[in-house]
């Protein structure tokens, strides 16, 4: 009896459990069937979104520049604000100079002009601007200046040199500042560099360089022992030439134009010297392959007694090769000495391309603009031009907001610059410009 008890229990115990499994069967079916539902309904949004629901929405494939690898990044801003006496120490400290503006606020015009003028100079120059209060009156401003610093680690007090300079004058302009700048960053003995090269033209002398493995955050001291001998003998020949270090890794593909050799970047240390002559750099090289300071004074006394011959010489007015193989040989390059004999000249009309080295839109462009070019050469009123912004300020005038700018000048006196705005393809470019050319109507 007590089995067949336990038998009675058991089986309803079991038939209560077949009822709960199919009731959790059919609410499992219901929960499958919505997730399907809204799945499918996911997928139709989906497609209307990325396969015509949407017009605003690029074609299959082209996608926004976001997205792109190759995109071009968003502009850094052209100045750092500083907003304390700490970031104004980190700012100052490093290999290169800091230029750094301070106003008692960003609203007025002081500001804005500082703003404007270094547009075309970012990136040649570190900028930084201030209105925090506590970093004013650090620097002894109450209403605006503008402060050169040049870098701690080549400025020597001893040899003359001075930590800073203040900008001489109230308006501040983008050739103004520029030539200022230029004269005046280098120390006595600072770093050359292909950022600094220019400064060192500027000056008008030419520059006697010291090559070796130059590392600041690894071996400072050896970098000072260089710096202190380089420093004497720049001492004596003040006004003469102007005296520089380098890393040697960063000219190894530049030493033969000195004639100099290096098999071993990490002890090895060369002295060379460069000298621009008109459109020409004058490379020389020095025969000592252990550094002292009477070596590098006999090797600038030599160059001085017109002593030595030149291991080479390079024309700068050619244009550089590039690598992508683009004949740009009908293109004109223009620079701040020849902008206004080229695009000023009253019987030609000429497009000018603004641009930047770095710009992938200018690199898309380059290739349309050099066949544009050569379809018009036979066109001896009609000029395409173009000049590197970067390294180049745009005349006033013209108003280079992005890159690539171009912009037009008819072939008139006193014209004023026209922004071309058609599509950037050669055709379109030579049909565009044969259409406005004054020169030919």
């Amino acid at each position: 009896p007590r089995r067949s008890l336990y038998w009675r229990v058991r089986r309803r115990r079991s038939a209560g459990m077949r009822t709960v499994y199919i009731f959790l069967f059919f609410i499992c079916i219901c929960l499958q069937q919505q997730l399907l539902a809204a799945s499918e309904l996911d997928d139709s949004a989906l497609d209307e979104d990325f396969s015509g629901g949407d017009e605003d929405y690029p074609p299959d494939g082209d996608y926004p520049s976001e997205y792109d690898d190759e995109a071009t990044p968003p502009p850094q801003p052209a100045s750092e604000p500083i907003t304390s006496l700490e970031e104004l120490d980190a700012f100052i400290d490093n290999e290169d100079c800091s230029v750094i503006g301070a106003f008692a606020s960003e609203d007025g015009d002081e500001y804005a002009e500082f703003e404007a003028a270094i547009q075309s100079l970012q990136y040649e120059w570190r900028f930084a601007h201030t209105t925090a209060p506590e970093v004013l009156t650090k620097l002894k401003v109450s209403k605006s200046a503008l402060f050169l610093y040049r870098s701690p680690r080549y400025v020597s007090e001893k040899y003359g040199d001075r930590k800073r300079d203040r900008f001489p004058s109230s308006k501040i302009s983008g050739s103004a500042l520029k030539s200022w700048l230029q004269t005046r960053a280098q120390p006595l003995v600072g770093q050359f560099t292909p950022s600094t090269k220019e400064r060192y033209f500027a000056k008008k002398l030419p520059v006697v360089i010291v090559f070796f493995n130059l590392n600041w955050e690894g071996d400072a001291k050896g970098a000072n022992y260089f710096l202190n001998r380089v420093r004497k003998v720049a001492t004596s020949m003040s006004g003469k030439l102007s005296f520089a270090i380098a890393a040697i890794g960063d000219f190894e593909a530049q030493l033969g134009d000195f004639g100099l050799e290096a098999s071993d970047l990490r002890h090895d240390v060369r002295i060379g010297l460069v000298h621009k002559e008109g459109d020409e750099e004058v490379y020389y090289g020095s025969d000592a392959t252990k550094f002292s300071a009477e070596a590098l004074s006999g090797f600038a006394s030599a160059f001085l007694a017109n002593e030595l011959s030149p291991s080479s010489r390079r024309d700068t007015s050619a244009p550089a090769e590039d690598d992508d193989g683009v004949d740009e040989s009908a293109v004109t390059t223009l620079t701040n000495d020849n902008f206004d004999q080229v695009v000023r000249d009253p019987t030609k009309d000429v497009l000018v391309e603004f641009y930047a080295p770095w710009c992938g839109h200018c690199k898309s462009l380059k290739p349309e603009y050099a066949k544009a070019a050569k379809a018009l050469k036979g066109e001896k009123s009609l000029v395409l031009a173009k000049m590197d912004a970067t390294a180049h300020d745009p005349p006033a005038g013209f108003d280079v907001q992005g890159y690539p700018t171009l912009l037009f000048v008819p072939a008139k006196a006193d014209a004023s610059p026209v922004p071309y705005e058609g599509e950037r393809e050669a055709d379109a470019i030579v049909e565009w410009i044969k259409e406005n050319a004054l020169s030919l109507r």
